[in-house]
């Protein structure tokens, strides 16, 4: 049983295919909205990149008076969203494209958002300069479930047992001051870049400052052993006290949707999306962005609900 197996032993299927069923059955028939006038939407660790986005995205469908709102909630990231979204506990949820994947036969998407990047940290002063040198190292491999997910794959890729570290948790927003403190000599995190969180121009952090690892050569692995969806990406050279290009992880983020969420209710999350992008942009999003009709649709081969396509469609997709 590979690490990318882990979301499903996490979950009930039958249980989760049970309520997706029911779901499909009883809500895609009909295209006219809920009695109610909120919905929820799942996103993941408190001052994250899904919790940023969930904000942004909130303000806007409130801005544009679309008839309804969202909710968001604090979750503890992918793996826990996708599992609420199936049994129906969730309206939508912001899930990584590789946790999603792992039951693309029963989702439906809204959209490809933006690209997470996989980030791990070190003391600018740190001996540490690959994955394969944390062995014997105490580290954080995040605290939201995709990006622990992702982590025990870096080190799956790199060479390195889970016995080989001692493996403390860390929020992003607890990243600097263990780093400085020595708690752990080597702290994963996943986002936009630069990370607001990693801002040590306040004199957060380490001396040092941070740097990070490598991670060309992981990357690479876990291409040719799970697929595209872990994709290559470069990091400038300004980028935190990195001083060279520094080669990491991208995976893309997929806004999914209820089955049986009213078609006309996701349709107008679509209208949000593409009508009111310049909203959307999370602090520190750079890179490839996906807010476009072109680019929101290619959602790693999970099906499109309904109503998203509907509204790709007016849109011009």
């Amino acid at each position: 049983m590979t690490h990318l197996n882990i979301a499903r032993q996490q979950l009930s299927r039958r249980r989760l295919l049970t309520a997706a069923a029911a779901a499909t059955a009883g809500g895609l028939l009909g295209s006219c909205s809920a009695p109610h006038s909120q919905f929820t939407l799942g996103t993941a660790e408190n001052r994250g990149f899904f919790y940023d986005f969930g904000q942004s995205l909130t303000a806007a469908v409130s801005g544009a008076d679309v008839g309804f709102t969202l909710d968001p909630t604090i979750t503890d990231g992918s793996v826990e969203n996708l599992e609420r979204i199936l049994t129906g506990k969730l309206d939508f949820a912001l899930v990584l494209a590789d946790v999603a994947l792992t039951e693309q036969q029963n989702l439906l998407a809204v959209g490809r958002l933006y690209l997470n990047y996989l980030q791990f940290a070190v003391a600018g002063d740190s001996s540490v300069r690959s994955v394969s040198h944390l062995r014997g190292k105490v580290i954080s491999l995040g605290a939201s479930s995709a990006t622990i997910r992702a982590g025990h794959l870096l080190l799956e890729a790199g060479g390195i047992n889970e016995s080989d570290v001692t493996i403390r948790q860390v929020p992003i927003t607890g990243v600097l001051e263990a780093l400085a403190a020595g708690d752990v000599e080597a702290a994963l995190f996943a986002g936009g870049v630069p990370h607001p969180q990693m801002d040590t121009s306040n004199g957060r952090g380490p001396a040092s400052g941070i740097r990070l690892l490598d991670l060309a050569s992981e990357q690479r692995a876990l291409q040719a052993r799970y697929g595209p969806v872990y994709q290559p990406v470069t990091l400038p050279r300004s980028l935190y006290a990195s001083g060279t290009e520094i080669s990491s992880v991208g995976i893309s983020t997929i806004l999914l949707a209820r089955p049986g969420l009213p078609n006309d209710v996701v349709s107008r999350v679509v209208d949000v999306l593409v009508r009111r992008s310049a909203e959307l942009v999370p602090p520190g999003a750079v890179g490839i962005q996906f807010l476009d009709t072109r680019s929101l649709i290619y959602t790693s081969g999970i099906p499109l609900h309904p109503g998203a396509a509907e509204a790709y469609k007016r849109n011009h997709a």
